[in-house]
């Protein structure tokens, strides 16, 4: 049963790391780098 939920968790931060660089080339592609830059500096600093 542990094997199951450990593939589940793995499967998942896959999943959401495959959604989240998709996320970033479709805001690449139509904002240029100056978007992402701008949103990374907002969130970080």
């Amino acid at each position: 049963m542990t094997s199951g939920w450990r593939s589940l968790i793995a499967w998942s931060a896959g999943a959401l790391l495959v959604a989240l660089v998709a996320l970033t080339f479709v805001l690449w592609g139509t904002n240029g780098p100056t978007y992402i830059v701008d949103l990374i500096a907002a969130y970080c600093l």
